[in-house]
């Protein structure tokens, strides 16, 4: 099945005015510390609305337009001004935490994870550097919306045909985890959720956001307070444990659960909440989705959302074996 028909409304009309563009880049914003870091955190400031401006990049002069932006960074889309360049997505840090000094030590780990990245669909990393003495890393644009946008919008996207596209979906992310948790500088993502996900008309998946990700071998205790989003946390994340690539698989589990039932896998209200039921869940039964799939299928959910990391598949890979086709 072929999402185009889907996604045809975009060409349709005229944008309407200040109506919130597709997500369209991969937005990486980190998430903030889960714990204090030692340097103090600066106060929120007021962020003005920045214009498109131009600016020469390393790999070429581009013109920067306001994309999206998180409680941490800025992401920018870059139009080349010269033939045969790539568009970008181009992050920054805000200048409000520029000084702080977990972010920007964060903000360089992340850089220096998507420049690893060689896979087709995740970020392709091309530039980064300084823009007005800020640094910054730019990966090529990716067009597609944010998986999110499937359970929000369900006129355009409905539920029961979410639903028949939801293993594939599934399958494409254990691919890309396997890839990331088996490259030769093994990456654990730690932050897997429908916002950090791009589905573009073809039914292709691009897992984005790296900043809660880490090095396996450089993991360290600072690595572990960049956490998942709060609805996707593992019980691991929210009990203050250490994590590994089993939180990974956790949150794709998170992820198929709510694609097959269309509505929140964690029901707390508030991020406290939030944290609190992560880390009491139980494991559910094999058969709890009965009523939306197979057997096989709910099985394969349940073991997946496994509390325990030790009972859950111990790898992507073993997890794709087990992905009922």
């Amino acid at each position: 099945m072929n999402l185009t028909w889907l996604f045809s409304w975009r060409n349709k009309g005229k944008k309407v005015a200040n109506s919130p563009e597709p997500a369209v880049s991969a937005a990486p914003q980190p998430s903030a510390p889960a714990r204090p870091a030692t340097t103090t955190a600066p106060k929120p400031a007021v962020v003005k609305a920045q214009g498109p401006f131009e600016v020469q990049l390393n790999i070429g002069r581009y013109r920067m337009e306001p994309y999206t932006e998180g409680g941490i960074c800025v992401v920018m889309k870059g139009i080349p001004l010269e033939p045969g360049k790539p568009k970008l997505a181009v992050k920054m840090v805000r200048e409000q935490w520029l000084n702080h000094q977990a972010v920007r030590r964060q903000f360089t780990n992340e850089s220096q994870i998507v420049r690893e990245l060689n896979h087709p669909q995740l970020p392709r990393y091309r530039s980064r550097g300084l823009i007005d003495g800020k640094a910054y890393y730019a990966y090529e644009f990716i067009e597609g919306f944010q998986l999110i946008n499937l359970s929000q919008e369900q006129q355009r996207f409905p539920p029961a045909l979410v639903k028949q596209i939801a293993k594939d979906i599934v399958r494409q992310l254990l691919e890309q985890l396997h890839y990331l948790h088996n490259s030769l500088k093994p990456v654990i993502h730690g932050d897997i959720s429908s916002e950090n996900i791009l589905i573009d008309t073809q039914q292709k998946i691009y897992l984005v956001d790296f900043g809660c990700s880490h090095f396996q071998k450089q993991a360290s205790k600072e690595a572990y307070q960049w956490l998942a989003k709060p609805s996707f946390i593992s019980p691991e994340q929210a009990r203050g444990e250490a994590w590994d690539h089993r939180s990974d698989l956790y949150q794709a589990g998170i992820l198929f659960y709510e694609l097959l039932r269309n509505k929140r896998w964690n029901i707390g209200k508030s991020k406290r909440d939030k944290v609190l039921y992560a880390a009491s869940t139980e494991r559910q039964a094999d058969m709890f989705l009965l009523d939306v799939t197979d057997a096989r299928t709910s099985a394969f959910v349940a073991r997946l959302l496994d509390p325990d990391p030790a009972r859950r598949f111990q790898s992507a890979k073993e997890a794709l074996d087990a992905l009922p086709r």
